[in-house]
């Protein structure tokens, strides 16, 4: 089975190297991380960093709901971004990457939970 290389940073693309690995990608999350206040250890699989993710420990339910929404956003965010680089040539910095992965979550956040009363800037 052959491995695309990666536009971005010249690496095999597997989801795990796209959505964790990459130079080019890999830094959203951090970004991500320092916007909800939270340290993570980077789990080695794509399937263990959504279980770690959405279950940070001390934290409500319904805040794993919100978590869990951000981190759907975060993988289709950069999934469009990879998109947008191989296939239209245009580049977005990751600190842009990381406000879209914001504003995706806020507007599935408001849009499908009717107790969800934070406005953008919260």
């Amino acid at each position: 089975m052959a491995l695309l290389v990666f536009g971005g940073c010249g690496s095999s693309e597997t989801a795990t190297h796209l959505i964790l690995q990459c130079d080019v990608f890999g830094s959203v999350w951090h970004y991500v991380y320092r916007w909800l206040g939270i340290s993570l250890i980077e789990p080695a699989t794509v399937g263990d960093h959504f279980q770690h993710f959405g279950q940070l420990a001390g934290l409500s339910r319904s805040i794993h709901s919100f978590l869990i929404v951000i981190w759907h956003a975060c993988v289709w965010v950069i999934w469009k971004e990879r998109n947008n680089r191989i296939f239209q040539q245009k580049l977005m910095t990751s600190d842009r990457v990381a406000e879209r992965v914001k504003i995706m979550s806020f507007n599935w956040l408001k849009a499908n939970m009717p107790n969800f009363v934070f406005s953008y800037n919260n």
